[in-house]
């Protein structure tokens, strides 16, 4: 029988097949989100674009002398955001400035309203001058034009396409995204809204594969489902090789209707097929004309899992990331105790929480099977339990890797 393969193993060997795909696109800011950029991005003006006010109160000159000898400034003009500074300071004067306002010249410092007191004759005094620069935001303080803001291959997120726009970007040439066909496998599936059959059960993995890759970045283009007989799923991927990338649901086991295996091995390539993985044991990955097709297993939890530690990342790679990222994880303690057997890996479902005194401790599902959708569902985590790791006892220390931000 052949060795079960190691998930790291697997998943060096799946990226090391993989590279973005050629297509790129042109697209406006706005419609940027989720995707990796195709080419470098300079700022083309300076963030900020000019001097400006940190908080509101008074422009001045920190070497003025009246300022320095602690006499009163006159306000000689009215600074607003959004408006032109007016006309240099004369000596022996401020100006009332506002957040984000610009400073007149001859002005190179703010001193806070707070730290002011209107005197007569439309003047004010200061407690204690300020240094120079004191609460400003000088031209460039954030980014200089013509500075490299970002790569190819790093992920547009709303942060950097902040940045960007902040620069003076408003369209970025792009990776396009992967698009990819879904196909489930199996006689019991009903399709949704449709009465169940005896012995029939709703195609669930369709909208949940769906939805998880559009959370990857992937454009859904077809979502089919193929009855087990290897002629039917023969046409349907065959049908499936337009997108980029198929993902297949069921059918890789080795029971007498599972032919998603057989039917790769026979008119494509298998490139490995069994993992020391726990759920998602018969995973396989392999190419089905031209296009890399990723076999899951059809019970759902099992289908989630692997696509979460293997698919998302090879979309990701399809999509132009330059660098691929473990999902985040970190430490906490066992509440209850964990059976698990020696032999693979095994990723649990739980619950984690952060206790009042800041320690974090997690609880596995007592219903672990593959087929509890409600434990998956409920649980903010998967609780990552090394290979030849036994029982646990509460207490123990685990790596829980968080489900939000990731697979949610």
């Amino acid at each position: 029988m052949t060795e079960l393969l190691d998930l790291d193993t697997a998943l060096e060997r799946l990226l090391s097949s993989l590279e973005p795909l050629p297509n790129c696109q042109l697209l406006p800011i706005a419609l940027a989100h989720n995707h990796y950029l195709s080419a470098t991005q300079r700022a083309v003006s300076a963030v900020p674009p000019f001097a400006h006010s940190a908080m509101d109160g008074y422009a001045v000159a920190s070497s003025d002398a009246a300022l320095l000898q602690g006499d009163a400034l006159m306000v000689s003009q009215r600074i607003l955001a959004g408006s032109a500074p007016g006309p240099a300071l004369a000596p022996g004067c401020c100006a009332r400035i506002f957040t984000g306002a610009p400073l007149p010249g001859g002005a190179d410092a703010i001193i806070a309203q707070e730290e002011s007191r209107v005197v007569e004759g439309g003047r004010v005094r200061f407690e204690s001058p300020p240094e120079a620069g004191a609460f400003v935001r000088p031209r460039g303080g954030d980014v200089q034009a013509g500075q490299v803001l970002a790569v190819a291959g790093d992920y547009l997120h709303a942060a950097r396409l902040a940045l960007l726009t902040a620069a003076g970007i408003d369209q970025v040439q792009v990776h396009s995204r992967p698009r990819v066909a879904i196909v489930t496998t199996g006689d019991e599936l009903c399709a949704p809204g449709m009465p169940l059959d005896s012995g029939q059960i709703y195609d669930c993995n369709a909208p949940m594969l769906a939805a998880l890759a559009r959370d990857s970045g992937a454009d859904v283009m077809m979502v089919e489902h193929a009855n087990d007989d290897p002629g039917a799923l023969r046409r349907v991927l065959d049908a499936a090789t337009k997108a980029d990338a198929i993902i297949c649901s069921g059918g890789v086991s080795v029971g007498d209707a599972d032919h998603v295996r057989d039917v790769l091995a026979a008119a494509g390539e298998v490139s490995f097929w069994r993992l020391a993985l726990k759920p998602g044991k018969p995973f396989a990955y392999g190419l089905f004309g031209g296009r890399p097709l990723f076999g899951l297993p059809g019970n759902p939890v099992s289908s989630m899992v692997t696509f979460l530690l293997l698919v998302k990342p090879a979309l990701q790679r399809l999509g132009g990331a330059r660098n691929i990222e473990a999902p985040p994880r970190f430490p906490a303690t066992l509440t209850q105790p964990i059976k698990k057997r020696p032999g693979r890996r095994d990723f649990q479902r739980g619950e984690y929480r952060v206790t009042r005194d800041g320690h974090i401790e997690v609880t596995a599902d007592a219903r672990q099977d593959s087929n509890i959708l409600s434990a998956l569902s409920a649980g903010n985590c998967l609780i990552d339990l090394p290979r030849q790791q036994g029982n646990l006892e509460a207490g123990e220390k685990v790596w829980v890797l968080p489900l939000a931000g990731w697979g949610r």
